[in-house]
C-alpha cells in the first residue's frame, strides 16, 4: 500500500522517516519531496509499505507529533478518491466548460468585444 504522509518536520530525512515507519512493519520504500533547486524538503512524501503494516503505521502515526508537527499518514489511494470528488462535486475547471469572454447576448460574437453605435463610410 502507498501512504501519503504530510506536515513532515523539515529536519526530517529519508532515513528518520524510514525508521519512523519501520517500527510498525517492513518499509519497502521512502521519499520526501524536496526542492529542485535548493533540496530543502517540502513537508511531504510517499512510503511503500505492505498492506497490513501500512494499516499498523496510519493508525499509529497519523496525528502523532514528531519535532513539534503532528504528522499526517493516509492512504493515497483514498487521498486521491477524495479529492477526486471533491473536484467533481465542486465542479473544477477539468469538469466545467470553458467560457471564453462575455455571453453572446452583449453582442460581438464571441470575442468579448462590445460594439456600439454609429455608422460606417458616411
Amino acid at each position: 500500500m502507498k501512504l501519503s504522509i504530510g506536515n513532515l518536520p523539515q529536519s526530517l530525512s529519508d532515513d528518520a522517516l524510514k525508521d519512523l515507519l519501520s517500527k510498525h512493519g517492513k518499509v519497502d520504500q521512502v521519499a520526501i519531496k524536496r526542492d529542485k533547486i535548493t533540496k530543502v524538503s517540502l513537508g511531504y512524501g510517499t512510503a511503500e509499505m505492505p498492506d497490513e503494516d501500512a494499516k499498523k503505521a496510519i493508525q499509529a502515526l497519523n496525528g502523532k507529533e514528531v519535532e513539534g508537527k503532528n504528522i499526517v499518514v493516509v492512504n493515497q489511494e483514498d487521498l486521491t478518491k477524495e479529492a477526486n470528488e471533491a473536484a467533481k462535486k465542486k465542479g473544477s475547471p477539468a469538469v466545467a466548460k470553458p467560457s471564453f469572454g462575455r455571453s453572446q447576448t452583449g453582442g460581438g460574437g464571441m470575442t468579448g468585444v462590445q460594439r456600439r453605435g454609429g455608422s460606417r463610410g458616411s
